[in-house]
């Protein structure tokens, strides 16, 4: 392993070259083994840390807009859920089971 001097201002550099290219403070990377799963979206500190260390790299354009494309694919299928539905179906439940341990 690396001197943590040495590490850590390897991480302090890359950091602060991928805030230049992510201003919104999150980008996307891949795992660099095969067979892993496709990109995720880190914060930029994450992602300087783990492309230091070699476990990822940043995705490519096309990977980029793949993910992007998955995650409005997965908002329009979504249905979507009335949460104050759920959150009194959910009160309800946990007044019902209150009141059974009063008994």
């Amino acid at each position: 392993m690396q001197k943590f001097d040495v590490y850590f201002s390897a991480i302090r550099e890359q950091r602060k070259a991928l805030e230049v290219q992510h201003p919104d403070g999150c980008c996307l990377i891949t795992p660099v083994q095969p067979g892993n799963t496709g990109p995720c979206e880190v914060t930029v500190s994450e992602a300087a840390r783990w492309i230091v260390e070699g476990s990822h790299r940043l995705s490519t354009q096309g990977e980029a807009d793949a993910f992007h494309a998955t995650m409005q694919m997965n908002r329009v299928s979504t249905p979507q859920i009335d949460t104050l539905a759920n959150a009194r179906a959910q009160f309800a439940v946990l007044m019902a089971a209150k009141k059974g341990e009063r008994k």
